[in-house]
Parts: structure tokens; sequence; C-alpha cells
């Protein structure tokens, strides 16, 4: 389903970055995921158009789902039934483009790449899950780093969402640098070359098969990646540590 939300206050910016990683974790720990997914079911039977429309196809009164269990037997949604049969305004709150604020697409691995309008909103929660990570596993807070993302850019979401949650943790004061090679490996070694050297460690952001790649060619290219203390954060495929 594609919701969207106005554009945040200042105030839910300002929260992220003057609260420390802990506050923030235990702001989440707070709150009951289930009773979450109810009332965001509940509020998107009200506000989007498409999904008010499923429903009632189903003969599902949404005032009769008062539990999550209830809320568990809903029906499924997919592309066919729900993100290729509904205009794209119609599946957002009030039905209208206007909450959003940029766009991603999918990679398209079913045939058609989906568009999916989004709002600045929904990176805080990721952005907090980076800091967990560069905070908690490569101490960046107290290390310089490099931040190198090696994600295809463009409308591709992987790309510019990681860039823009390391750009919201250097904003937060994380002493982090963040290059936007994308899947360039001629561009990556040359920020590897130039900028690397200056900073306490560097980490590669990107598709685990086309990271392995960036670290064999490199090898090949002479960069010797243990001089940098290399990082590595992946995402899109499952593999094994081995």
């Amino acid at each position: 389903m594609t919701t969207l939300l106005k554009p945040p206050p200042n105030g839910i910016f300002n929260r992220f970055i003057n609260s420390s990683l802990d506050e923030l974790l235990a702001e989440h720990l707070a709150v009951n995921a289930e009773d979450h997914a109810l009332a965001l079911f509940q509020r998107c039977a009200v506000e989007v158009p498409a999904y008010r429309h499923f429903l009632a196809t189903r003969q599902i009164n949404p005032a009769d789902i008062t539990t999550y269990q209830k809320f568990l037997d809903l029906p499924l949604m997919g592309k066919s039934d729900y993100m290729q049969t509904y205009p794209l305004p119609d599946r957002c709150f009030g039905g209208s483009l206007k909450g959003a604020d940029r766009v991603a697409v999918s990679s398209g691995s079913t045939g058609q790449p989906t568009f999916w309008p989004r709002s600045a909103t929904y990176e805080l929660d990721v952005a907090l899950r980076f800091e967990q990570v560069f905070h908690d596993s490569f101490r960046a807070h107290e290390r310089s780093t490099l931040a190198i993302v090696c994600f295809a850019l463009g409308n591709w979401v992987g790309g510019l969402f990681t860039t823009s949650c390391c750009w919201h943790l250097a904003q937060k004061g994380y002493p982090l640098m963040v290059a936007t090679p994308g899947n360039n490996k001629s561009e990556i070694f040359r920020v590897v070359r130039e900028l690397a050297p200056h900073f306490d460690q560097t980490v590669l952001l990107g598709y685990p098969p086309f990271v392995k790649d960036v670290i064999d060619a490199g090898i090949a290219e002479n960069i010797d990646w243990h001089n940098f203390h290399v990082k590595l954060v992946f995402a899109g495929e499952v593999f094994s540590e081995e």
C-alpha cells in the first residue's frame, strides 16, 4: 500500500538531531507494535481511497477490525489487485500526491518498476537504524568516517535513501562525510584514493555482489584496502558470511 504523510514539522527532525541513540531506541521500544499496526489500518481505511474500495469489494467493514488478531485475517494486497489496479494518487492519504516531496522507483524484479512517492518523514526511522550500525558497530561518533554510497543512484530507492540517512547522521554531529559515486567503480576508486587517507575509517555501502566486485577490482587496481580500515554495509540480497 502506498501511503503519504504531510512533510514533518521541524520538531520531528530536531528531536532526531538532539536526542541520543539510546533515547530514540527507548521511545521505539515503548510503542506497542500491534496497536500501531491496527491504528495505521484504521487510518488507511478512512483516508486512502484505493484501500477503502479494496476492502469494500471484499465486503470487509473496517469497524469490525477491532483486534490485532482480526487485523491478521485481512486479505493481502498484491501488485495485480492493488498497485496496478488503482491510480497512484488514490493509494495515498487523502487521494493526493501533495504530501510527497520525493519519489523512488522499485527495482522492477517482477517485470515493471513501481513508483513510490515518499516524504522525508519515512527516513528518520531508518536513519535511526543506520545510526545503530554506525554508532555501535563502527564507533563513528569517535572516528572520522568516509561513507561511500555504492548503490545505484537516480530514482532507485537504495542509493538516495542511504545517502539521505547518512546525511542525517552528519547533521546530528557525527564526523561523517558522505560521497556518492554510485555504482561507478572508477569513481569509487577515485574517491577512495583521494579522500579515504584523510579519515579514520571508510564505509562502503552497496549491493553485496557489486561491493565484492569493487573490493576485488580495487585489489587489481593496487588499492590496499587495509590502509583505510574498511567497513561494509549491505542491502538487497541475503548471503552467508562465508
